[in-house]
């Protein structure tokens, strides 16, 4: 199937059909999305949530090649609303801060003169160590071992674990995640991932050296900040809950953490898992958050409610045909017929889409 999309994108493109796409679409804003950049094999473990630098740094160099508009999210957003937008406009995003984002992404942002906005989650910037549930995932991910004693990692953690046995790979890594988070202790949790990569072969000495799954810390975001990056607003903990209070916890949260690194008042928010619903928008609006992006695909137009941004989410499983297909807006173009034929079906079966099909026959 990845074949025959590829084969149907090269085919588009040398038709002309990318730039014909581009033309019709250029009034819209195109929000791309990154996360990690790779420090060593995490685009491998995750390839939609980590690119490589060479990646990352293509898709920059395709940006500037083909002449795309890349202009500060707050601007961009402002400017479509006022109808000033610049034809295939795009606005760089980079979620959660993970310390790859200040080693790698940004001085290649920086180099390019490319301005982006990076949203920060701000509980492990103030903690040293690496995100706990990354690297329970990685670790079995990266073991070579095919059985392995995990008794006493758990309440329940079996002494004999099959890492043949998938099912039951899953449901121990589980029982070990749940019983970390249920700790509330970051050394406590530290020395739970320093037994778990005793046990399984991994080394955690090596994954704190080189900070993989860690996030920047506050002198480092303080230092972007100072750089002219735009920091801004991504909660807390990582979620944003539908309970009122708990989701302004998670605001306020993040603000006292950011704020006084940036010097300035976060104004732009980014839903964590792009987890949102409209019950949100109150709550945000109130909190002083001019625009909010989801991590839904699409386009944005002067309709767009402003927080409920749509961006593409990039990563190193996307190919750079299909990021051109994205940036073009030919992908945009074949959703949107997509879904009218769905709704077409929907409304009136078959029969009205094979008349539909026949108005347009020779």
């Amino acid at each position: 199937m990845r074949q025959l999309k590829h084969a149907l994108l090269t085919a588009s493109k040398l038709v002309g059909l990318f730039r014909l796409a581009g033309y019709l679409t250029g009034g819209g804003l195109r929000i791309l999305c990154f996360h990690g950049v790779s420090l060593a094999d995490e685009h491998r473990f995750r390839p939609k949530l980590f690119m490589q630098a060479d990646t990352f740094e293509g898709r920059l160099a395709l940006l500037q090649r083909h002449g795309f508009p890349v202009l500060p999210l707050g601007e961009a957003v402002e400017r479509l609303r006022e109808g000033t937008l610049p034809p295939r406009a795009v606005a760089i995003t980079v979620d959660d801060g993970f310390y790859g984002t200040y080693g790698e992404a940004m001085p290649r942002l920086r180099r390019l003169g490319m301005p982006a906005t990076l949203y920060v989650t701000s509980y492990y910037v103030l903690k040293p160590g690496p995100v706990f549930e990354l690297v329970v995932q990685y670790m079995f991910w990266k073991t070579r071992r095919v059985e392995v004693d995990l008794g006493g990692l758990g309440p329940a953690t079996p002494l004999a674990v099959s890492l043949r046995d998938e099912a039951a790979q899953k449901r121990v890594m589980h029982q070990i995640i749940d019983y970390g988070n249920a700790q509330g202790d970051e050394a406590v949790r530290s020395e739970l991932l320093r037994k778990l990569g005793a046990r399984l072969g991994v080394d955690y000495e090596e994954i704190i050296r080189r900070r993989l799954f860690g996030l920047m810390s506050l002198e480092e975001v303080r230092d972007l900040a100072a750089q002219g990056v735009d920091v801004q607003a991504h909660t807390h903990r990582h979620c944003f809950p539908e309970e009122e209070w708990a989701a302004r916890k998670e605001l306020a949260d993040n603000r006292a953490v950011l704020e006084p690194a940036t010097g300035r008042r976060l104004e732009h928010f980014c839903y964590p898992s792009g987890v949102w619903s409209a019950r949100h928008w109150p709550w945000l609006a109130s909190e002083g958050m001019k625009t909010a992006t989801t991590c839904d695909e699409g386009l944005n137009y002067p309709g767009t409610p402003v927080l409920a941004l749509r961006r593409f989410i990039d990563g190193e499983d996307v190919s750079t045909l299909e990021f051109e297909a994205e940036l073009s807006g030919f992908s945009e173009l074949v959703r949107t017929g997509r879904q009218a034929i769905r709704r077409l079906l929907e409304v009136g079966g078959a029969r009205s889409l094979t008349c539909l099909l026949a108005a347009f026959a020779p």
